[in-house]
Parts: C-alpha cells; structure tokens; sequence
C-alpha cells in the first residue's frame, strides 16, 4: 500500500477544505468533539457547555465545523476523524452519523484505547486506530500486545517515539499498520518513509509533498 499523506488539522477549518484537492495531500484530519449528540470540528478543548474552548495559548472562542461539512471532502481525499473524549462516551453518536455511509475512505483515530475500542464494537468495518502520544502508552500497548491481552489495532505514534526502522518494525509486527504525526521537517519525514511507516500527519504541504 502506497505511504498515505494527511494533512493535520485541515478539517477544523473550512477555508482549508480545498486543501484535500491538492495532489500531495491524501487525506486530511480533523478533530471531532460530541456536543448534545451533535459532532463538530474543531481543535480546542470545549469549556463546559460555553462558546468557548481551551487552546495552549488560552481561551478561544469556538468556531465549529460541523460534520456534514466534513463529508463533503470524501469526494476529493480520504478523511481522518481524531475522535475526542468530553463529556459522555462519543462512540455512539458517531456510530449513528457513520453507519448509513460508504466508510470505505474514513478512519477513525482515538487517544484512549477503551473509546476505539467502543467505536469498533459500534461499527466493525470502520478503520479505527489507537493514538500514542507518550512512552508509557506505547510500552502499554506493547505489553498488552506480547501478552495477548488487547488485540492488534493500527497506531498512529508521534514521531519523536521512533528511533530505528528495527523499532517501526516491532511495532508493525504487533500492530499491522503504523502512522507517525506530527511530522513538519521534510528530512525526519524522508527517514520515517524508508523505515516503512504507512502514513505521515504533517501540517506542511511541503513535507507531503517531498515524501
């Protein structure tokens, strides 16, 4: 299967959409977020049931995108839905938006491995894959994986975890498919290609385009 391109974050944003007709971008994420069982887009952390949401840089005023919206790109490239805990389970109301379409060219990622797990109960044909953002995730998922405790799910891993093409390896061997984010240095991004990631989250079109 050819390297898949994903360009981070453009779906939280619709002045980006046109982005997905853009010959070095594959797919592109977006951050999903339930809110009274209605799905939006956007990147910040919401603040109770406010307009308001928490950005590292501190408060933002919301401006979701809603989901319908979002489909629209399944026309031009794939479409990665970083599914968000908040309030409540998510899995259910995304469940009930996805289960009339084609799914063929969504996938579903999840930092916490019970909520991916829920959204593969709801939906099985549904590509869903476990985020790792730290050490003592992945050193988790490894271990559940010798132990034959969890089953193989794909992964996505932020890239600064990877080291050798021997380590993109093991984790192939457990997981089936590996992608690495968030990856803005075309070189970094040439590495991870050659030791045989399956896809590459980058916020530069640039560096989708180099690889």
């Amino acid at each position: 299967m050819p390297l898949q391109r994903i360009l981070h974050r453009a779906g939280n944003d619709l002045a980006l959409h046109p982005l997905s007709r853009h010959p070095a971008v594959d797919a592109i994420e977006a951050d999903i977020w339930s809110i009274g069982g209605h799905l939006v887009a956007h990147h910040e952390r919401p603040i109770g049931r406010s307009p308001f949401g928490l950005h590292r840089r501190g408060i933002r005023r919301l401006l979701p995108v809603p989901f319908e919206a979002l489909l629209e790109v399944i026309e031009d490239a794939a479409l990665v839905l970083d599914l968000r805990a908040w309030a409540g389970d998510p899995a259910p109301d995304l469940a009930r938006l996805l289960e009339p379409l084609n799914r063929s060219r969504l996938r579903v990622t999840c930092e916490d491995w019970h909520l991916a797990n829920r959204v593969r109960a709801w939906l099985p044909d549904l590509d869903v894959a476990y985020s790792i953002r730290d050490e003592r995730q992945l050193r988790a998922y490894l271990a559940g994986r010798d132990a034959g405790t969890i089953e193989p799910m794909p992964v996505v891993i932020r890239h600064t975890l990877l080291h050798t093409s021997d380590e993109v390896a093991a984790l192939r061997l457990r997981a089936g498919d590996v992608g690495v984010w968030t990856v803005d240095d075309a070189a970094r991004a040439l590495d991870l290609k050659a030791w045989g990631v399956d896809r590459i989250t980058s916020n530069r079109i640039t560096v989708l385009n180099a690889v």
